[in-house]
């Protein structure tokens, strides 16, 4: 079982809350649908071992996955032991999660001993459906425990079925089913509970973008709270999280809507373009964009010279400053994936 340890919390106040349905930071839209809970039929197991706490374990994606303007690959897309759900390690090192729950989920063996009337375990299967490019990975998880009431009483008597959903277009979905939960409160250390996307992971600070449900979970809203620690969240004032678990036939679906742009006059066109301050300069310049970045644009940051020789190279976020200071005069180009060049002229 793990230890439950409440760290220190940043000021809320000081973070970014954006309240948006489809803000760019994170390039995907939530809906809410209605239908039949179909448990998984002809099913294959992960390769997890009984009595599981918090594995974390590759998922047998037969495809490339589309998401956040790149594209995951095996094996970065494993289960997550935070809450219930897929994590996903980029190419480039970014991470993201994927959570149908927050709370932190446990196989019911694990108390089957004091628990009389445990007779199944808890487990993940998985089947892949359709035929490409439209398939769909679809992973059960099936009459799991939850780790914060297990080890404060010894048993179970709350359990779930849910499953993830990853279309082979970007899309996602999270689709509940039967369940015993009846006091939310009982099976999360943390005050707040809800489902959806985080992205952009900071673990040395506990920090990343979210996008959780909050309010009913048949009618939420999906407030986006962008650079926020996770402890925050969790205690802030202005999110309240679920007020209840999903009942059975739920299901939230992200709508992937992220579209690389690659014609340069288009993207001049539109405002896609690259702006630099101060310009002439021979201290330090800034490189940056006017327009709100999506997730999913993050890239590197390129400058060459007038003979095309690569002089600086860094991650892209939407802004960064360049010390010149040592460099030769003349006219130098940033690009970047997204945005049209931009001259800087040192002198």
């Amino acid at each position: 079982m793990k230890h439950f340890i409440l760290t220190s919390t940043l000021v809320f106040a000081s973070c970014n809350v954006i309240f948006c349905q489809q803000d760019t930071l994170i390039p995907y839209t939530p809906e809410v649908l209605t239908g039949t809970y179909e448990a998984l039929l002809e099913w294959s197991p992960l390769n997890v071992d009984p009595m599981w706490d918090v594995p974390i374990v590759p998922l047998n994606l037969q495809f490339d996955f589309p998401c956040f303007g790149d594209t995951a690959v095996a094996p970065g897309i494993r289960l997550t032991d935070i809450g219930g759900g897929i994590e996903i390690m980029m190419p480039d090192g970014e991470f993201h999660l994927l959570s149908a729950t927050t709370c932190d989920i446990n196989d019911v063996l694990n108390v089957a001993d004091s628990d009389s009337t445990i007779v199944d375990g808890s487990t993940h299967r998985y089947v892949t459906e359709g035929e490409s490019p439209n398939r769909i990975y679809k992973l059960e998880f099936n009459n799991i425990g939850f780790d914060y009431e297990m080890s404060m009483t010894q048993t179970a008597p709350s359990t779930a079925h849910f499953q993830v959903w990853l279309h082979e277009n970007g899309m996602i979905e999270y689709h509940y089913g039967p369940n015993t939960i009846t006091d939310l409160g009982a099976i999360n250390y943390w005050p707040k509970q809800s489902a959806g996307i985080s992205s952009y992971w900071n673990f040395y600070d506990f920090m990343a973008n979210f996008m959780w449900a909050s309010g009913e979970p048949e009618t939420p809203e999906f407030p986006l709270f962008y650079d926020v620690e996770y402890d925050s969240l969790n205690i802030s004032l202005v999110y309240d999280g679920w007020n209840e678990w999903p009942s059975d036939g739920t299901i939230y679906r992200f709508n992937y809507f992220y579209t690389p742009i690659v014609n340069d006059v288009e993207m001049v066109a539109t405002g896609f373009e690259l702006k630099a301050y101060p310009n002439p300069t021979n201290t330090v310049f800034t490189i940056y964009t006017e327009r709100l970045l999506q997730a999913g644009e993050q890239a590197e940051l390129k400058v060459t010279d007038s003979s095309g020789r690569e002089v600086y190279k860094t991650t892209f976020h939407g802004k960064v400053t360049v010390d010149v200071m040592s460099w030769p005069s003349g006219i130098y180009t940033a690009t970047t994936n997204g945005y049209a060049p931009k001259k800087i002229l040192v002198n």
